[in-house]
């Protein structure tokens, strides 16, 4: 089965998606249906890939945008954690393995895997990442930590399903790529605004919405004050990256594309970002914003002007959005609405709890790191703070906090695979970008511009938190790979 063989592909791709969200919902209040959803998943995967590899990694591009942790179904089987988005690697994983038996490896070699130009960065920092397995468990890390830790890194396997997939990669997959992305984000995006109208407005499905939330680990939901509500799902970290990708292609001055829409549609993901209340997010994207303004200084001022007038347009429809989102009148909106909430979130000062602990930790983190500064200390290697966070403090009044998970993401990276493996993985990211800067002056395309705002985006935001080292992040790069490598995939 292809998912575009269908009569209408982009609805059912979105129907799909909202099976999948309301079933997750449902999972969560009948817990015994999560191993049944698990199996039910692996197997449909699993078939679709062995009909299509491209079809399988189109679910798990969908997934990756909505399922945020990964966890929209999860089950304990055999005292060990599966979640939907781990069921989808296995059955990838597996239907890969049929396609080059059947295959024979040195035909599949030949005709697609040595078309990869990256294999060097990224099988030196695979053997790193096998080093600080085995390194966590000679020093003794505790196993269940060590898997935990480092987990999320088995998600580069997948680049061999994308490789076999897309050796040739053509304008048809091209579009089929970019039409699941965007339809799983226009979901992602709506839902962030359901979920505000939910919680300002005090709808009585409130309590359950928000237990599923925390539990499937999908995102966080906080009351702000001054009627707002921090809507943050992680995978809002593809939001920003989709606005590059709409962006930037409409400001080719042979692009022929409806303003008005397109305005809307940058509208709704910056009330997005805007909701997410992520310094983070709004740092690397301004910051994005004046780099890809320095790179293409040699363009056209009529680029930088349209850039301008659509940003602007945008985001004074998309303050106008949440405001009436927030104040529908129906049926119980919120009695007060102030900015005091947002200029906080403004506030960068070490006397915020989220701010202060990140700065607690770094100096016991660095003491860490020096000791053992060029080979790391494996997954599961723990360091002790002072935290003032008060999830922590409610667990432990003197605050002190031990955790192998850090939001300094590239210090984490080093902790773990050492300065050499961090080395190698910065290798992989610099060639990458230097492919990207290639094509956009061999080609003047502004896909490769679209896609560099993404990776530099990804790249700022994983300073403070932790994305290049997660599916999320990584999932970016690998489908990224089919797109900027010297020898198109």
């Amino acid at each position: 089965m292809n998912l575009f063989k269908v009569k209408s592909p982009y609805f059912f791709i979105f129907s799909l998606i909202i099976l999948v969200e309301l079933l997750s919902f449902t999972a969560y209040f009948l817990p015994q249906l999560q191993i049944y959803l698990l199996i039910t998943a692996f197997l449909a995967v699993f078939f679709l890939s062995l009909s299509s590899l491209e079809s399988g990694l189109l679910v798990a591009l969908a997934e990756l945008v909505i399922g945020s942790k990964g966890h929209l179904f999860s089950a304990s089987i055999f005292g060990v954690s599966v979640s939907l988005r781990l069921v989808i690697w296995l059955a990838l994983m597996l239907a890969s393995c049929i396609f080059i038996f059947r295959r024979g490896f040195p035909t599949v070699w030949r005709t697609k895997l040595f078309n990869f130009s990256y294999w060097p960065w990224v099988s030196v920092l695979a053997a790193f990442i096998i080093l600080a397995f085995v390194h966590g468990y000679l020093r003794g890390n505790g196993a269940s930590d060590i898997f935990t830790d480092g987990n999320a890194w088995f998600y580069l396997g997948l680049l061999l399903p994308t490789i076999l997939a897309y050796s040739q990669i053509d304008d048809k997959q091209e579009q089929r790529l970019r039409a699941v992305f965007f339809t799983a984000i226009f979901w992602l995006s709506l839902k962030t605004l359901m979920l505000l109208f939910i919680f300002s407005h005090n709808i009585s499905i409130m309590p359950d919405v928000y237990l599923w939330i925390r539990r499937s680990g999908v995102g966080e939901i906080t009351a702000m004050g001054g009627g707002w509500y921090r809507i943050f799902i992680q995978s809002q970290i593809y939001i920003p990256i989709a606005f590059f990708l709409l962006l930037w292609p409409s400001l080719d001055l042979k692009t022929k594309k409806n303003p008005y829409l397109l305005i809307i549609s940058l509208a709704v993901l910056l009330s997005v970002i805007i909701i997410s209340m992520s310094r983070s997010f709004w740092l690397a994207f301004a910051f994005t914003a004046g780099v890809m303004a320095v790179i293409s200084f040699r363009k056209k001022i009529s680029l930088y002007l349209k850039a301008l007038v659509y940003t602007g347009a945008a985001l004074g429809l998309s303050l106008l959005l949440i405001l009436v989102v927030v104040k529908f009148p129906y049926p119980n909106p919120q009695t007060g609405l102030s900015a005091a909430a947002l200029s906080a979130r403004l506030d960068f000062s070490s006397g915020e709890a989220a701010i202060s602990s990140r700065w607690s930790l770094l100096p016991n983190l660095w003491q860490s790191i020096n000791d053992s500064l060029f080979w790391g200390k494996g997954f599961g290697a723990s360091v002790s703070y002072f935290s003032q966070d008060p999830r922590v403090l409610s667990l432990n009044p003197s605050g002190w906090y031990t955790t192998y998970a850090f939001e300094w993401a590239y210090l984490d990276t080093w902790l773990k695979l050492g300065l050499f493996g961090l080395i190698a993985y910065f290798a992989w990211l610099i060639v990458l970008i230097v492919d990207l800067l290639k094509k956009m002056r061999e080609h003047g395309k502004m896909l490769p511009a679209a896609i560099l705002a993404g990776l530099i985006f990804l790249m700022v935001v994983n300073i403070f938190t932790p994305y290049l080292n997660h599916p999320l992040g990584l999932g970016f790069l690998i489908f990224s790979s089919c797109f900027i490598k010297k020898n198109p995939l």
